[in-house]
């Protein structure tokens, strides 16, 4: 089915769960109508109309604008019959959207098919208005005219939309439609003199055209006009003399004329033609009949065969008949005369040279040659008899040629040679038949031979070069041309020669990959002929084929200097603007050859295809304004255009313009329901706009398109951001080599993700034996912008196994190169012991690694001391698990495994390393265990060890 804009693609509708599903259920939009659309569509293509009508009026009720719609609704009316409904709808498409272009050939149709022709020339004039130069409505306009019988506008007409659209072949076949439709037309009204013009008209255009010409004949027979009859059958077997039918035709018209010596004439070529045809033997006996009765009693050639009958040695009544049987074609009758002379006279020779006539006349040339030769050894000093000799063997010659019998026609040639080595009709013959047969060794001998002789003779030497261009010789071939022209210089035949041969060496150098001497060939080309537009055409493509751009550009600007509105040189030096990087410069060509040629495809996509490519030169250049203004105008062309929509919404992404780059994701996909990067480029829109639900519910139907291992695990991301609850447990568990006793940790946990950050609340158990510890423990992250956020905690316990009180508060900051800096404090009270720590921090990230200095200076009430860590994490799996190297000197407030002895360990030397291993599964649970040894000393000889283990498991839903 034609639609306007084919723009209409099926658009896949999300069904989401819980509320949203619920949402969807009870919203009628748009969507909606477009899916009754598509199945009103593949309705109509089952042909099930009544169910595509239905779907139709569906989809119009919840989107009456829907022009697309209320067109197919027109169409299956149309389809059904119901041309009033039909006209109703198109109507009013019309009404609503007036450059929807097939809608006006919906309207026109249906009006031609009850016609109504006037109403049908008001919707092709109203849609030419639109479309004003638009060929098929200018054909639509015709076929209106001819069908209502209005030939005379058509004939006004016709010819204008010929001008127009000269080389178009449909175009030509609706001209000729016309005027044979318009003869048709008058010849049945018997208006033969209108009728024969239009069928002129027809031959003039196109004069091969068997109706046509068939048509003109027989009006001339009906009309007993036989000269013309002849004349137009005459004309046609000049251009094919074999013709059966047109040979008999001219037969009868010849009997109709009493034309009967002609008609005889006539009747012996069709027998030399088709020799077994039985009805032009059977013709001939009745045609002698005919003729005989039409003379009787007048005609000489009786009168004289009387007199032979009663004297047959009368040789004056002999010559008289042989002589009438020959002026009137009756070859045969002169021969049989003449073989009765011979028979009692064998070697007269006015009877052999009437024979020879006879023979020649009869188109007889090798029996003729052999009667001449006869007459030669009678008269071996005659010029004239050598001179017809030579005539008749080429004679010969040319009929063995007809025939295609070569060996023949060259044995018939060598002899009349032979007789007259320098005949330049015998030379030229020879040279031509070796030619034919492909024989160019044996051509170029013949052709030497000849030059012997004349040895500056244009057209032999004009041949050789043509044998060596066949024999791909191209340079000795041009070599000859180029004499040809110096001794000729104002000869065009002799310029245009040279000019081909160079093009042709050129052409086939350059298939051959020999650039550099196809290069040379057209530069011969040029100089002879600077304005040659093929040598120019090649010459651009060749110095664009080895990526001298601008050679290309000069040879175009050459060209365009000849030819300035030549529309392949402008395209060609668009392309080498183009090459060059001059994208500006190109798409202004661009733009003037397709405001040229609006509906030329090769344009509009030249013009586009530099459009990107200059919006893509913007990108580099960073500027993104002018990129956009240059992708806009390409889907101001083709809003489909699929490169154009991903260049922009990179643009607008990178911009964070995310509700435009989201809108332009969704454009493609109504176009590309199937296109996995707009489907993509949806997904990422909506995450930059923390809208995860929806961009969960996209990043499912792009694993479902294409299930790959990073489309599952994006989605699997995706599905995470959408959950803002975490539950987390804990176990730390510490030994000593000093102390029997362990230091183990339980942790419950539950954070809560909120716009901004998170929010966890904790509770730790601990038991010991003078009683069991509980601390409770707040934590926030607090994102304020996107390179600066802040962390809080604040714990209290009943002082068993934990400090009393903790609180704690760094701001982070994200610079330029991955680097983040930390500034916080820190307070702890234990044992009637406080402590102020101020903490600062710096973090680096080296492609998959992760570095950050931490250190602490803390202040007591008996001291002043510091405390460092390092740490390091190499990131896997796309950053969701991570192996930890971490190494610390002193003990900081942060340390979870000490605080309880923090007052006790401050100030002394304190070393530590571990590692660890964390590992997130579809970024929903983390399974996290680290080890640390902790190196103590206490004394100035003596040290204590202490090895923690710490494990984790979260899980968000």
């Amino acid at each position: 089915m034609m639609m306007a804009s084919l723009r209409y693609i099926l658009f896949a509708t999300i069904l989401l769960t819980g509320f949203t599903a619920h949402a969807q259920l009870f919203k009628k939009g748009s969507g909606d109508a477009d899916a009754l659309y598509e199945q009103a569509v593949q309705a109509t293509k089952q042909k099930q109309y009544a169910k595509a009508i239905a779907l139709s009026k569906q989809a119009l009720a919840k989107q009456p604008d829907f022009v697309d719609q209320q067109l197919l609704l027109g169409r299956l009316y149309m389809l059904t019959g119901d041309n009033k409904n039909a006209r109703v709808q198109v109507n009013a498409v019309i009404a609503k959207a007036p450059r929807y272009r097939d809608a006006y050939f919906y309207a026109i149709n249906i009006e031609m098919t009850e016609k109504k022709y006037e109403e049908a020339g008001c919707f092709v004039d109203e849609a030419l208005y639109e479309f004003p130069n638009d060929k098929e409505l200018m054909l639509k306009k015709l076929s209106i005219m001819d069908a209502s019988g209005k030939f005379y506008r058509g004939d006004s007409y016709a010819p204008q939309l010929l001008d127009r659209f000269p080389e178009d072949t449909t175009v030509r076949n609706a001209y000729i439609g016309h005027y044979l439709m318009a003869a048709d037309v008058y010849k049945r009204a018997g208006n033969s003199v209108m009728a024969k013009t239009n069928y002129e008209k027809v031959l003039a255009i196109q004069p091969a055209n068997e109706e046509a010409k068939a048509a003109i004949t027989t009006m001339y027979v009906q009309n007993r006009n036989y000269t013309s009859a002849l004349e137009q059958v005459n004309a046609e077997l000049a251009t094919n003399p074999k013709s059966y039918e047109l040979l008999m035709k001219k037969l009868g018209l010849q009997e109709q004329m009493h034309a009967y010596p002609d008609a005889l004439a006539t009747l012996k070529e069709v027998l030399k033609y088709y020799p077994n045809d039985s009805k032009a033997r059977q013709m001939e006996t009745q045609l002698r009949m005919d003729a005989a009765g039409y003379y009787t009693d007048t005609d000489p050639y009786m009168l004289y065969q009387s007199v032979l009958e009663k004297s047959p040695g009368n040789r004056a009544a002999l010559d008289k008949v042989i002589g009438l049987s020959m002026s009137r074609g009756a070859y045969r009758e002169a021969l049989a005369w003449i073989n009765r002379g011979l028979k009692s006279n064998p070697n007269d020779q006015r009877l052999l040279g009437l024979k020879a006539d006879v023979l020649e006349a009869d188109r007889k040339f090798t029996e003729a040659a052999t009667i001449t030769g006869r007459l030669r050894q009678l008269n071996p000093g005659s010029t004239d008899l050598r001179n017809r000799y030579t005539y008749l063997k080429v004679q010969s010659g040319r009929d063995y040629l007809a025939q295609q019998q070569y060996d023949l026609a060259i044995a018939e040639l060598e002899n009349a040679r032979q007789v007259s080595p320098s005949d330049t009709t015998v030379l030229d013959m020879l040279a031509n038949t070796y030619i034919g047969r492909r024989d160019y060794n044996r051509a170029l001998t013949a052709l030497d031979n000849a030059l012997s002789y004349y040895p500056n003779n244009p057209r032999f030497l004009t041949k050789k070069s043509s044998v060596l261009a066949e024999m791909g010789r191209y340079d000795e071939a041009a070599e000859i041309v180029e004499t040809l022209l110096n001794n000729h210089p104002n000869d065009e035949r002799y310029a245009s020669t040279f000019v081909d041969l160079r093009l042709t060496a050129g052409r086939i150098l350059m298939q051959s990959e020999e650039y550099d001497m196809a290069r040379q060939q057209f530069a011969l080309v040029l100089a002879q002929a600077p304005d040659n537009l093929d040598a120019l055409n090649y010459m651009i493509n060749l110095q664009s084929a080895t990526k001298q751009a601008d050679s290309a550009l000069a040879y175009a600007d050459q060209g365009l200097s000849y030819y300035p509105d030549n529309k392949d040189l402008l395209l060609k030096k668009s392309a080498a603007l183009t090459e060059l990087k001059r994208y500006a410069e190109a798409n202004d060509i661009n733009a003037q050859l397709l405001q040229r040629y609006p509906f030329t495809l090769r344009y509009k996509t030249a013009y586009t295809d530099g459009l990107l490519q200059q919006g893509q030169e913007y990108q580099r250049n960073n500027q993104p304004d002018s990129a956009l203004q240059a992708f806009r105008k390409v889907l101001s062309m083709n809003r489909r255009d699929s490169l154009a929509l991903l260049y922009s919404i990179n643009i607008y992404s990178s911009r964070g313009q995310n509700d435009s780059a989201l809108a332009l994701a969704q454009e493609g996909l109504r176009y590309y329901p199937s296109q996995e990067t707009f489907l993509q480029k949806r997904v990422v829109s909506l995450e930059n706009q923390q809208r995860y639900a929806e961009a969960a519910l996209a990043a499912d139907s792009l694993v479902k398109l294409n299930g790959s291992a990073a489309n599952t695990d994006y989605a699997d991301f995706l599905r995470s951001k959408t959950l803002k609850n975490q539950f987390g447990l804990y176990y730390l568990n510490t030994q000593y080599d000093y102390s029997d006793n362990r230091y183990q940790v339980a942790t419950l946990e539950y954070r809560r993700f909120i716009k901004r950050g998170s929010i966890a609340g904790r509770i730790s158990y601990a038991g010991r034996a003078q009683g069991t510890g509980i601390q409770g423990e707040l934590e926030a992250f607090i994102n304020h912008s996107k390179s600066l956020y802040s962390y809080g905690i604040a714990t209290y316990s009943n002082e068993v196994a934990f400090p009393q009180l903790r609180l704690g508060y760094s701001i982070f900051k994200t610079f330029k190169h991955d680097i983040e800096a930390e500034l916080g404090a820190r307070y702890l009270k234990a044992d009637s012991v406080e402590s102020i720590a101020g903490v600062v921090s710096l973090a680096k990230t080296f492609n998959d690694f992760w570095v950050n200095g931490r250190a602490y200076f803390i202040s007591d009430s008996s001291d002043f001391y510091t405390s460092f860590n390092l740490t390091t994490r190499y990131y896997m799996n796309r950053g969701q698990d991570f192996l930890s190297v971490f190494a610390g000197l002193g003990t900081s407030p942060d340390d979870r495994s000490r605080l309880i002895a923090f007052p006790q360990l401050s100030g002394l030397l304190t070393r530590s390393v571990g590692a660890g291993y964390q590992k997130t599964i579809k970024y929903r649970n983390t399974l996290s265990i680290n080890g640390t040894w902790i190196n103590q000393k206490i004394g100035d000889s003596q040290f204590q060890n202490q090895y923690d283990i710490y494990l984790m498991f979260l899980r968000k839903f």
